[in-house]
């Protein structure tokens, strides 16, 4: 019913809705409507559009109807007038002073919300236009336009003051039982939790809102088509716009049960000029099924959308409690994508004061939902706007999703009998970077580029150690003398060799002897507890002196005092013949050559890692095939950063390799050393913190990967002749920036990994380390990355452990003994991390397990998670005290449950955002203490809340 001037009466349902954003970003704006500013090709008189306003102002209630916020509720009234004076007098930047008018909060303190700026420009003047979206929605903004440029003509040519009555507000009717009724068996079972999309970045820890856009013109070939498909499927374009759109979400991860939020004027027939907030989200669901074809799909999208059209009159705000909340976060359950569509293609030219004046929008900069698509339609071009969170996706992201909704429309208009899940969503970049021909992989060995090396420059250092050097020309004796002593014993071409022996110079003339020999060459160290199972396929076993293996093992010494009568050819050995076990040479060729393409030429190699892992080789040849020098260095160099950092001044060494595990221990003691240097992290993905120390210290940081026993990405780049592919479960190749498992040379690698627009590739770990807890995605390395960034953590390890109450993560962190480190590093979380990704226990160790590859040892840290708690149970008889009580009697009123315990978590029992609101107002009211929204999100047990009011009353 009309709302009578002077009184207040409570907000809506859905204006409280709003106001719950107001309290999770206070102060930012976050509900202040797209802005508009009328570029007029003349000057406007300010005395004259002062008193246009004025006029409207007094003309429609909802202009001055104001909000009243305190810390129970929201309420609103109806003010008989009040001054709202123009601004931009002053402002000598236009474009400033119009972004700051626009973007500036609104405050609900009874307070108009409604600004109108006059801004002159050298060319041009601006009237700008800036609303809170309580009082005004997209078509308000349109109707307010029309009725100031009248306003302001009729102030002008003189006019009086229209006589007629002023336009109340225009109520919204309460939703209809049987609208009721269609929602609540429309959203029955809906599965929430498959929302998110496989590209973009993990949520932040505390929510801004930020929000960015782009537009995008649709191509004249997809405007065709969907004109075509109109006729032919009899579905409006909406409709057909909007399959798609379902189409693309669900292409890049989200679905099969998806729901996208549909923006519906519900204003009635006879309200159509109504100002106000008259917008109901609608959540359209469906769900995909990739056998059926886009003409059956449309079909149902169109009937589902005029349904729920005919179903709007029920706010969003409404429905929450019918889809059950399985996480803690801000996000509604319902949608994270939103599809929306103007008619008129946004808000078209007009005039005012008889010049000509365009309208043009001024995004206030955030955005409520993860993706919203705007469809501007129009006789001459049409357009997409995607305005996104910048939390979430990026730039890149985003213009790629509109690059493929163009395709994939072009696709199903072509095929609209196809089935859906072979219809191709790629766009003309994704063809152009990731079907670009392959690079040709060279002919040549890395025996060829060793033999070349001996044989122009055989005085040239390649070994370098505590005892002495060695020439190239004397490695490739002693490598001769191996390959006599394999053929002594009767190996052949193709036999497995295995070497067991530090690195040094017999471990590098064994392996280049094996392969002159022709056999496929496995490598060990003496120290590690696996050596029997790694060497026991081996035809013969070569090992140092001093590390005979076992004796059922067919063992020979190394051993240079062999009479070589033929030197081997290099270029005798097969390309195509195996060097190691799965890796031909041709292949291993390629790969040192690439990993080469990082280091500058000629600088000393450290030889650092274990033979026990592939790398050893890589470092070996790394140093070999470019004719520089290897240094051989202690094992003890891999613990020691004063050593390490010795070694790479006496040796002016330029390249180091090392695993994250390695560096994070030595970083701290490198200091000066560092600087110059390449430093090559390799085995597991870089840690964000460990790149930005080293990069501080001037080293030059550069990223491998090992693959097929091999080094087979360099900074993300495949190397040459490397089939390399993301792909999803169902075996579809991804395009670009969407996260799939990694496949090299149609293998599984069991690693998650992205392709990136120069065509290299991100790879984010093993896909296990991926998790989705309560539908929010948790990237274990960027929690290791977080922890890690805290002062005292020299490195982290994180796990998931199921425990009867649900999953939960441990970490296991390398960091001094101090007695408030998991206190601290809990706060630390809190400001790094989103809540489902925190964990939940902290256990310190002096160091982070490690395998024979100095690769984090994951199954033992997960053993050691298992020792981390939980704390001993409180006994029965024991009661919580008075203030984890108090709010646990709380969770109990709002959620109506008599089975609340410290650890129920408000959000999986029943709670949602209406309700979080109600919860920490009551906290306010009977503890005093004052938590923002966010906090019931955070903290969302009686326990961590007590906690937390505990501390914040300490502080007071």
């Amino acid at each position: 019913m009309p709302t009578t001037e002077g009184a207040r009466i409570p907000a809506t349902r859905k204006e409280e809705g709003l106001w719950l954003l107001e309290r999770l970003v206070p102060g930012e704006g976050v509900n202040n409507v797209p802005g508009v500013a009328l570029r007029v090709a003349g000057r406007l008189d300010r005395a004259v559009l002062q008193e246009a306003v004025t006029r409207l102002v007094r003309r429609y209630d909802a202009l001055r109807t104001v909000f009243h916020a305190d810390d129970t509720r929201l309420t609103k009234e109806v003010l008989p007038s009040f001054p709202l004076r123009l601004e931009g007098e002053d402002s000598t930047d236009v474009d400033a002073g119009l972004r700051e008018l626009i973007t500036r909060p609104f405050t609900l303190d009874g307070t108009p919300l409604l600004r109108v700026g006059l801004y002159h420009g050298p060319e041009h003047d601006s009237v700008g236009v800036a609303v809170h979206h309580l009082i005004f929605d997209g078509t308000s903004m349109s109707i307010f336009l029309e009725e100031l440029a009248a306003a302001y003509d009729a102030v002008l040519a003189g006019d009086l003051p229209d006589a007629s009555e002023p336009v109340p507000l225009w109520p919204e009717s309460e939703p209809k039982p049987a609208s009721l009724a269609f929602w609540r068996e429309h959203l029955r079972d809906f599965d929430a939790s498959g929302l998110e999309l496989w590209c973009g970045g993990q949520e932040s820890a505390q929510p801004t809102l930020r929000g960015e856009q782009l537009v995008r013109a649709f191509s004249p070939e997809a405007k065709d088509v969907v004109t075509a498909l109109q006729k032919d499927l009899k579905a409006p374009d909406v409709v057909l716009l909007l399959a798609a759109y379902y189409l693309l979400l669900h292409a890049h991860g989200a679905g099969p049960d998806l729901a996208v939020g549909f923006p519906v004027n519900v204003r009635s027939q006879q309200a159509q000029r109504a100002i106000g907030y008259h917008v109901n989200i609608v959540p359209l669901r469906v769900r995909i099924d990739p056998a059926e074809t886009f003409r059956t799909f449309s079909r149902r999208v169109r009937d589902l959308f005029f349904e729920a059209i005919a179903h709007a009159d029920v706010p969003m705000d409404v429905l929450l409690p019918e889809v059950e909340r399985a996480d803690s976060s801000w996000r509604t359950t319902m949608f994270r994508h939103v599809f929306n569509y103007l008619p008129f293609g946004g808000r078209a030219a007009t005039s005012i004061g008889g010049a000509p004046a365009e309208v043009a929008e001024i995004d206030p900069g955030h955005s409520k939902f993860d993706l919203e698509f705007v469809i501007l339609p129009s006789a001459g071009e049409s357009r997409v706007k995607a305005v996104y969170g910048a939390e979430v996706l990026g730039g890149d992201d985003v213009g790629l999703l509109l690059e493929r909704y163009d395709a994939l429309l072009v696709a199903a208009a072509g095929a609209p009998d196809r089935p859906l899940g072979e219809l191709d969503s790629w766009g003309a970049t994704d063809r152009r970077v990731l079907d670009a021909p392959a690079k040709p992989a060279s002919p040549d060995t890395v025996l060829t580029a060793i033999a070349r090396t001996a044989g122009e420059n055989p005085g040239a250092p390649a070994l370098v150690t505590d005892d002495g050097t060695t020439s190239y020309r004397e490695l490739w004796r002693a490598a001769s003398a191996v390959t006599t002593l394999l053929a002594d014993a009767g190996t052949a071409p193709g036999d497995l060799v295995a070497v067991v022996a530090p690195r040094g110079r017999e471990l590098a003339a064994a392996v280049l002897g094996g392969w002159l020999a022709g056999a496929t060459v496995t490598t060990a160290d003496p120290g590690q507890a696996d050596v029997l199972e790694v060497v026991s396929g081996a035809k013969l076993v070569l090992g140092a002196a001093e590390t005979a293996p076992h004796a059922s093992i067919p063992w020979r010494p190394i051993s240079y005092a062999v009479t070589v009568a033929v030197e081997p050819d290099a270029g005798a050995v097969s390309p195509d013949s195996a060097a190691l076990i799965g890796v031909t040479h041709r292949e291993l060729a390629a790969a040192a050559r690439h990993s080469a393409a990082l280091v500058p030429p000629g600088r000393p190699v450290l030889w650092l890692t274990s033979p026990a892992t592939g790398a050893a080789v890589a470092e070996l040849l790394l140093a070999l095939t470019t004719g520089a020098p290897l240094v051989v260095a202690p094992d003890a160099a891999r613990t020691d950063g004063r050593l390490l950092a010795g070694l790479l001044t006496r040796h002016d060494a330029g390249v180091v390799h090392a695993t994250p595990a390695v560096w994070s221990r030595v970083v701290e003691h490198l200091g000066e050393a560092a600087g110059g240097r390449t430093a090559l992290i390799g085995a597991e993905p870089a840690p964000a913190p460990l790149v930005r120390t080293l990069r501080a210290l001037e080293a030059d940081v550069h990223t491998v990967f090992s693959g097929a026993g091999r080094w087979v990405l360099g900074d993300g780049m495949p190397v040459a002749g490397l089939e390399a592919d993301v792909v999803a479960p169902d075996g579809r190749r991804l395009p670009l920036g969407v996260r799939g498992e990694l496949r090299l040379a149609g293998t599984a690698t069991g690693v998650l990994a992205h392709w990136r627009t120069d065509g290299s590739l991100h790879v984010h770990g093993p896909r296990e380390r991926q998790l989705f807890l309560g539908g929010t995605r948790v990237d274990l390395a960027t929690v290791e990355d977080a922890l890690t960034a805290y002062t005292d953590v020299v490195a982290a390890a994180v796990t998931a452990r199921v425990t009867d109450e649900g999953t939960e993560l441990v970490a296991v962190v390398h960091a001094p003994d101090k007695p408030q480190l998991a206190a601290d590093l809990a706060r630390h979380a809190e400001t790094a991390l989103p809540p489902r990704a925190r964990p939940a226990w902290y256990l310190r160790v002096d160091a982070l397990p490690e395998t024979a590859g100095h690769e984090v040892d994951r199954a033992a840290v997960a053993e050691l998670a298992a020792t981390a708690g939980p704390p001993a149970e409180v006994p029965a008889e024991v009661v919580p005290d008075a203030t984890t009580a108090a709010v646990m009697a709380m969770f109990a009123t709002l959620l109506k449950r008599n089975d609340v315990t410290e650890d129920t978590n408000f959000f999986a029992s029943g709670g949602h955002s209406l309700l979080a609101a109600q919860l920490v107002q009551s906290i306010q009211k009977k503890t005093g203490v004052r938590l923002k929204l966010s906090a019931a999100f955070s903290h969302p047990t009686p326990a961590a809340l007590a906690e937390l009011i505990t501390e914040r009353g300490s502080t007071r």
